[in-house]
């Protein structure tokens, strides 16, 4: 099914030479919910992928599609 909304995550965070925590600091979601994501536990909600991209200065779309990777 291609890249997942956790690794597009990753990826963009380590672009940008970033941590969970700090990701967690600029976008507001907590650092558990990142766990969770990373862990594949639990899917995000519609509003942690917002927060997500608007920290990360990109789109929804890319986090879910991963268009800029070939997706």
């Amino acid at each position: 099914m291609g890249i997942t909304i956790e690794e597009n995550v990753q990826k963009l965070i380590d672009e940008r030479g970033w941590t969970l925590y700090r990701l967690s600091k600029e976008s507001g979601v907590p650092m558990t919910t990142l766990y969770a994501l990373k862990k594949k536990i639990n899917g995000p909600t519609a509003d942690t992928i917002v927060k997500l991209a608007d920290a990360l200065n990109t789109t929804t779309d890319l986090l879910i599609r991963g268009e800029e990777y070939g997706s």
